[in-house]
């Protein structure tokens, strides 16, 4: 730190080291470093708060990073961009709502944003904020599934499960519909009830839901559905009233195996059937209405004391259609009762529920054999037995 000699640091009579002299250069030294210190000091603070006012300045409208926190965000049916944006800057998800609306309507895909819950974080740049709505993963589902061909009251269950509404509600709720049809928004032309009106499918439970909205969302989809393959005007065409399409579509929908392309045939037997020229008997001869009829679900065959049961949804019992429907047929069987297929089918038999091969034929001789061929398989393996028996 000096070009001085040690040697000069001593009191040059005596050879002591001389304390003053010593002192002064170490305060020196210190002076020096001192002044570096600040030196450099001032140099971070400087960039320190040069730093601060860039990250301002970048901040000001966006926020930079991956987000911090999660939080749930809810975005409503029919919201704008702009609602979307007001909704996410008041979670603190994006720094401004104008940003996110900015850039919301540079990027078509923003439209196609829905409505429902959505995990997000809080200050998310407005670009991820979007980009976090428009994938799916990120929605917050709770869902309810009602399958095919259950009855309304096998339904229960599940919509209860799904949406924590007591059972009971939902049985309530079933028998005001069937005094006021506009109660569960079925159409005007219903008869009977909710039996085959709710529409099985997958739906979105809402966030307050009574026994009352959510069969109202089944009965939606089935207006829905209905208007899709123009039930109304259709059903004139194959003779029967939109009521009756709904029941001959419950019916197809019980018959019908793996293979969508026989429900159209199924469809033609049945027509053929309420044809008294090609049926005299008048009656369907549905083992699936027999099954309704007796309160029974997964039984192949039928015993003849339950096709004796005196009710009119059985349709070796009644003539022509039952009463009402026996399920919530599907978007398929309510095509097919519109749209049977060609032929002179009267009979129709299952010969392997694996495959679900079905056999057409006019000739009762046929049909005898088909029967004999499920018959059969049913008793080829424990398996099989199990299957016809309702018991897999």
């Amino acid at each position: 730190m000096s070009d001085q000699n040690p040697g000069e640091w001593r009191d040059p009579e005596t050879g002591k080291v001389n304390a003053k002299e010593v002192w002064y250069r170490m305060r020196s030294a210190f002076a020096v470093l001192l002044s570096l210190a600040v030196l450099v000091g001032g140099g971070w603070f400087v960039f320190a708060k040069a730093q601060a006012a860039w990250m301002d300045f970048r901040t000001e409208d966006d926020y930079i990073g991956n987000g911090v926190d999660p939080v749930v965000v809810t975005i409503p049916s029919g919201a704008t961009v702009t609602d979307i944006g007001t909704i996410l800057a008041s979670a603190n998800v994006v720094k401004k709502a104008s940003t996110f609306v900015k850039v919301a309507k540079a990027d078509e895909n923003a439209q196609s944003i829905q409505a429902g819950k959505y995990n997000l974080l809080t200050e998310l740049p407005a670009r991820t904020a979007l980009e976090m709505l428009l994938d799916k993963k990120n929605m917050v589902h709770n869902r309810m599934t009602l399958k095919d061909g259950r009855w309304i009251s096998q339904q229960v269950a599940t919509m209860s499960k799904a949406t924590g509404v007591k059972a009971d509600d939902f049985t309530a709720a079933f028998k005001a519909g069937a005094k006021d049809p506009k109660y569960l928004g079925l159409p005007k032309w219903s008869k009977n009830g909710l039996e085959g009106f709710l529409f099985p499918d997958t739906y979105e439970v809402p966030d307050k839901p009574t026994a009352q909205s959510v069969i109202k969302l089944a009965t939606a989809q089935f207006a829905s559905v209905a208007q899709d393959v123009d039930l109304e005007a259709k059903s004139h065409a194959v003779g029967l009233t939109p009521y009756q399409v709904v029941v001959m579509a419950s019916i197809i929908e019980k018959e019908a195996g793996v293979n969508d392309e026989d429900r159209a045939k199924i469809a033609r037997v049945f027509y053929n059937r309420l044809n008294p020229k090609l049926w005299p008997l008048g009656k369907l001869q549905s083992d699936a209405t027999v099954a309704y009829a007796n309160k029974i679900t997964g039984h192949v065959l039928t015993t003849p004391a339950q096709r004796a049961l005196a009710s009119p949804w059985n349709t070796y019992y009644v003539k022509g259609l039952p009463k009402a429907p026996i399920t919530s047929p599907s978007k398929k069987s309510l095509d097919a009762a519109l749209n049977p297929a060609t032929g002179n089918w009267l009979y129709f038999a299952v010969v392997n529920l694996d495959t679900g091969e079905t056999r057409f034929t006019n000739d009762p001789a046929v049909q005898k054999a088909n029967s004999d061929a499920l018959n059969t398989w049913c008793h080829a393996s424990q398996a099989n037995r199990d299957k016809c028996n309702g018991k897999k």
